[in-house]
């Protein structure tokens, strides 16, 4: 038996209806899709091309998403992560393979162990205290 072909569209219209897509074949036309049809196909196995995702910032609502704070940072509520690209010999690449190092992991406990070591060093070079300015006589 030979499967019918229906346009994105009618996809989300049966599946927004609990009719199975099993029947169907899917061919996508021009027309663009709301994300959260998009979501909606991939819990189905539908992949959606790049370029027919439409979504529009204005129409997401953020009111239920609480306010960021230093303070969530502070308790590590949230983590600041740091994305970096360095370039590391082969030699190196295959021991970190062997050891089966985590590179995120050791860099993070790298620089907190510098971090801590400079603080630890003593000042050599003090900052001079402010001069005293003299009171003006009248």
């Amino acid at each position: 038996m030979s499967k019918s072909t229906i346009n994105q569209a009618k996809a989300i219209e049966l599946l927004k209806g609990k009719k199975p897509l099993s029947r169907y074949e899917i061919h996508f036309d021009s027309t663009k899709v709301e994300a959260r049809d998009v979501i909606l196909l991939g819990k189905n196995g539908i992949r959606v091309p790049p370029e027919l995702i439409y979504y529009d910032d204005d129409s997401i609502d953020f009111s239920d998403i609480p306010e960021l704070t230093d303070e969530d940072l502070k308790t590590g509520r949230l983590k600041w992560v740091i994305k970096a690209e360095i370039s590391i010999h082969d030699d190196i690449k295959t021991w970190l393979k062997k050891e089966k190092i985590d590179l995120n992991q050791l860099l993070a406990q790298l620089i907190s162990d510098f971090y801590k070591n400079v603080k630890s060093i003593p000042d050599s070079n003090p900052k001079p205290a402010p001069k005293k300015r003299k009171k003006a006589s009248v």
